[in-house]
Formats: C-alpha cells, sequence, structure tokens
C-alpha cells in the first residue's frame, strides 16, 4: 500500500505534527511526503519528495490578514496546474494535513483522500462557536482541502471523529518552571511593534521570536530571536507566560504544560475565531489584538497570570489505527467508509 502524505508549512503546527505522525506511518505504509506554502523554518526528519508554493497568507504590521496582497501575491494559476500535475493516481491513499493541492488533486482524479487537522473540527456538532457574524466564513475553509475521510484535533472530544491534540514528545517530556520570563509568539506582528509594546509592561524578562529574525539579539530586557525550536522550547518550559495566537498548536502546548495563556487571534483568520472562543470558555484571557489600547488589560494578566492546565492523552495510536482501519473498509465495501463518517 503506498500513501502520499501532504502536509501545509503555514505556520508551524503541521509541521510539529507531521514529526510526530510519520513514524507511525512508516510501521504501516509506504509513503511520501510533499509539501505546499511557505518555507520551513522546523527540520521535518524525513526526506520531502517536493515542496510547492501552494497559499501563503500575508499581513500587515499588526497582524491582520492583508487579502488584497494574499490574492495578488499567489499564483492562482500555478496552484491550478499544481492540482493538475500532481500525480495522485500513483497513490492508494492521500492523507492531507489541510493541504490544498493534494486534496483537490484527489478530488478530481477520483482517489481516496483522508484529512487530519483541527480545522476539520470546526464544522462539527458540538464545537464551541464565536460569534454569529463569523460563522458563515466556516464554509469556505470545508474547501480549502477537502477530503473523503475527515479526522478532527480538537481541544475536546466530543464526538467519535475528533481525537486529542498532537503534543509532541519533545514537549510531553520538558520540565518546566516559572524561573524564565514571558515568551512572545506573535508571527504576523512586526517585531518593533511588539518592541513598543513591552516597552510598556513590567520589566520582567521577555524573549520574542519572529520568523523574519536571522540572529539573536538584546534590547534592554527583551531577548530577541529567530526561530529554533530547541531554543524555543527550552525558554517556553521556563516561562512564566505565553503571549501568541490562537493557533492551535501553540495553545495546545501551553495548555499541556499548564503555562498562563494570553492569546491574540489573527484578525481575518476565522479558525483562530473558533480556537479562541474555545480558549476563552476554558477560562484563557483573549484579546483582540496586541496594542496600546490592549495595554491595561495586557499589563494586568502579566502582573497576575493564570495558568490552565490540560493533560491532553496521546491520541497517536488511536488516530493512526482508525485511519489504518477506515482504509481497509473502503477497498472491502465503500458503504462502510461512509457508515463510520
Amino acid at each position: 500500500m503506498k500513501v502520499l502524505y501532504a502536509i501545509q508549512t503555514t505556520g508551524s503546527g503541521h509541521i510539529s505534527r507531521a514529526k510526530e505522525f510519520i513514524p507511525l506511518l512508516e510501521r504501516r505504509f509506504q509513503f511520501d511526503v510533499i509539501l505546499s506554502g511557505p518555507p520551513v523554518q522546523l527540520d521535518l526528519g524525513h526526506p520531502v519528495k517536493k515542496h510547492y508554493r501552494g497559499l501563503t497568507l500575508y499581513t500587515y504590521k499588526n497582524g491582520r490578514i492583508n487579502w488584497i496582497k494574499t490574492l495578488f501575491k499567489n499564483n492562482l494559476w500555478q496552484l491550478f496546474r499544481d492540482i493538475v500535475k500532481l500525480r495522485v493516481q500513483d497513490y492508494d491513499l492521500v492523507i492531507t494535513d489541510f493541504e490544498p493541492i493534494s486534496a483537490w488533486a484527489s478530488l478530481f482524479k477520483g482517489v481516496l483522500c483522508f484529512g487530519m487537522s483541527n480545522q476539520i473540527s470546526l464544522w462539527q456538532k458540538g464545537v464551541t462557536k464565536p460569534k454569529k457574524k463569523f460563522r458563515k466564513n466556516i464554509n469556505y475553509l470545508k474547501w480549502f482541502a477537502p477530503a473523503k475521510k475527515e479526522y478532527g484535533l480538537y481541544y475536546q472530544k466530543f464526538n467519535n471523529r475528533i481525537f486529542s491534540p498532537i503534543i509532541s514528545s519533545q514537549v510531553r517530556t520538558l520540565k518546566t518552571s516559572n524561573d524564565g520570563g514571558f515568551v512572545v509568539y506573535l508571527p504576523g506582528y512586526q517585531e518593533t511593534l511588539l518592541l513598543e509594546m513591552i516597552k510598556k509592561l513590567p520589566l520582567f524578562e521577555w524573549h520574542v521570536f519572529t520568523p523574519k529574525r536571522n540572529t539573536k539579539d538584546v534590547v534592554g530586557n527583551v531577548h530577541l530571536h529567530p526561530i529554533d525550536e530547541k531554543i524555543f522550547l527550552k525558554h517556553f518550559a521556563a516561562a512564566k507566560g505565553i503571549i501568541t495566537n490562537a493557533g492551535f498548536s501553540t495553545t495546545t502546548e501551553a495548555l499541556f504544560l499548564g503555562k498562563p495563556l494570553l492569546a491574540i487571534p489573527l484578525k481575518g483568520q476565522i479558525e483562530q475565531k473558533y480556537n479562541a472562543a474555545a480558549l476563552q470558555k476554558m477560562g484563557v484571557v483573549v484579546l483582540k489584538r496586541f496594542s496600546p489600547k490592549k495595554l491595561e488589560e495586557i499589563r494586568h494578566w502579566v502582573e497576575h497570570p493564570k495558568s490552565i492546565h490540560i493533560p491532553f492523552e496521546n491520541d497517536l495510536v488511536n488516530l493512526a489505527d482508525r485511519m489504518t482501519l477506515d482504509f481497509i473498509k473502503s477497498q472491502t465495501d465503500p458503504k462502510l467508509l461512509m457508515d463510520s463518517q
């Protein structure tokens, strides 16, 4: 049996998840890996057959998505060509982690495709929903990377199609403390804006990680870091608190380690609106932006950080076994696969 595992590279969560999932695939299938999206700053630990340009979200300096730049900077004609040329028919199964090229190629060419992502959870019954005005936009996500069979990852397991977040083995084995400073990971914000805000906050030690930085620097009590997984996890484990977007991976890691968390959803990103609604329901502090207008609320959180600990179970083997069983069902009787939805 030959599998194509396709991973989107927007954000670090998809790659972190893949690093944990690939060893389980190796025990079960012969497979190739493709990526699509911006360049990867984390090591996947496995050969990549091809990295496609895919789709990339562009943001303003304050983190808000720039939809006009996103539309014109992405080469939609190249995306269509990649979908047409990708030979998914050479595989028995395609597994997509919210990767659109493989998903649409599978749909057009009649190849079985399984989807696995946090986004899939967001249109299931039982999910915590944001304000009504955002709910209609979830339909766009449904068609971003369509799949025959869907496996959602979420903060709570509210039905048998939802699995616990995939927490990396590195994070699971971290020795934690609160002896370090505060960690800031807001990749959509410009570094200068972050520095201006932190100068107005209490004189703790701060560790700011930004994707556009290549070398480490220190400005007063602020340590500026490039994206480096080992350094990030070192400061993450010792942090007094974490300030980040409402992306799924970093927020679940903070909850797993019991770290105080301040979540700032990326404006215009629907999945983060849904994640933020769930986090707020769990007691996490959620703010609309990291800006002077929110300074007093941020200051209060820094001075009185509140930790929430959720010991997510390791669902990896269950997920891989379910996929294997569902593939076997699809080969014996496709109706059984539909029944298992």
